[in-house]
């Protein structure tokens, strides 16, 4: 497999542009230690469009957890994002894959969201594909809207490392 931050040297000067934001909006997400939050938001908002909207996927994972359930404005997105980082030690990223579409201006990648909660030592990879919308906003390109396809069973054991075990599952991979 190619390296996903290389473009191939024929790529238009429209893909380079939207490969290149779909790369920074993950970046944007990375841990900033000299944040109280950890997390650089206003770096999130420069890359996002002002009617941003994020959803989840898989319809099925996603209709058993309220929390993720329907699409989320810029604000009820960083909520979510807010209420996460206190419960972890660190997260890192790692793009995998970058599937650019020209013509209908969205990028899908592939990444590994590597995590680990406070109280262990134990870290989950969220192996996820993130849809992204792009639109023009002046001479850049921004994420117009996000859907974040999540790794049902490490979401899982993220949640149950993160509550002590004490979460009841709620989806049966043995049907």
């Amino acid at each position: 497999m190619s390296d996903p931050m290389s473009q191939p040297p024929s790529a238009s000067q429209t893909y380079k542009q939207l490969h290149n934001a779909a790369l920074e909006f993950v970046d944007a997400q990375a841990q900033d230690p000299a944040l109280p939050s950890r997390m650089n938001f206003d770096r999130i908002r420069a890359v996002t469009t002002s009617d941003f909207q994020h959803s989840w996927g898989h319809n099925y994972a996603t209709g058993l957890n309220p929390r993720l359930q329907g699409t989320h404005s810029f604000l009820l997105f960083t909520k979510h994002l807010e209420a996460m980082l206190p419960n972890l030690v660190s997260w890192e990223t790692t793009v995998t894959n970058v599937i650019v579409d020209e013509v209908k201006r969205q990028v899908v990648l592939r990444v590994s969201f590597y995590m680990v909660p406070k109280e262990t030592e134990e870290g989950v990879e969220n192996d996820l594909l993130w849809v992204l919308e792009m639109a023009r906003d002046g001479e850049k390109w921004k994420i117009r809207r996000s859907k974040e396809f999540i790794d049902v069973a490490a979401a899982g054991r993220l949640k149950e490392i993160m509550t002590g075990g004490k979460t009841q599952r709620r989806i049966s991979l043995d049907r």
